[in-house]
């Protein structure tokens, strides 16, 4: 047990200020959120969470050929809407 406080900070302490890419295959499939009051696409959420836990968050439709640079990916793929 005591080995596993320190793993625990050390792995909670890689999470923070990461830097982090959120790749959205579609930015027009737009959903409707009463919270925000306005039309959202599906990394919105993601991203608004990652910022509030301190990372650094780039979004776009592009994946860069390089990715070495980020510590997290996100592949938004849209919703299911029939």
């Amino acid at each position: 047990m005591r080995l596993m406080i320190p793993v625990l900070f050390l792995v909670s302490g890689l999470c923070l200020a990461s830097n982090v890419l959120i790749y959205n295959y579609d930015q027009e499939d737009l959903i409707w959120d009463s919270a925000v009051g306005d039309s959202i696409d599906t990394g919105y959420w993601v991203e608004q969470t990652l910022l509030s836990l301190g990372d650094t968050v780039d979004s776009g439709t592009v994946i860069p050929s390089d990715l070495s640079s980020y510590d997290a990916v996100f592949v938004m793929m849209g919703m299911y809407t029939c």
